[in-house]
């Protein structure tokens, strides 16, 4: 299986810590980097086209919405997968028609991330 590169896209660094302690442990993920804004994340994606960016939603200044739409204007096959606390319908709906392709709760299990993102890489 060939390796899932990633961006890693959420304002507090425990949360990011913790994802990347996560996937750390899955030979095929490689985390390529991590933000704690929307417009850095915008940036790393064009600079390193990572496979797939998981997108928490509430972010400062610019929020995760607005850099879904912004990465999937520039990039139509961009995958995002918004990774949030919002459990509500409206949040994905929202997601969805900005341009993520998944959308997972950070209440979840966290199995669930590793199972959305092998999902996403598999199309």
């Amino acid at each position: 299986m060939n390796k899932i590169s990633l961006l890693l896209v959420d304002d507090h660094p425990i949360v990011r810590a913790g994802y990347r302690q996560l996937l750390s442990n899955i030979a095929h993920i490689d985390v390529l980097a991590e933000s704690d804004s929307a417009e850095k994340a915008c940036q790393l994606y064009v600079d390193l086209k990572p496979d797939i960016v998981i997108m928490d939603l509430n972010l400062p200044g610019m929020s995760g919405l607005e850099a879904i739409r912004r990465i999937t204007s520039a990039d139509p096959t961009a995958v995002i997968l918004a990774f949030t606390i919002n459990d509500e319908l409206l949040y994905l709906e929202r997601a969805l028609t900005t341009g993520a392709k998944g959308y997972l709760t950070k209440s979840g299990d966290p199995r669930l991330l590793l199972k959305g993102i092998e999902a996403l890489a598999a199309g």
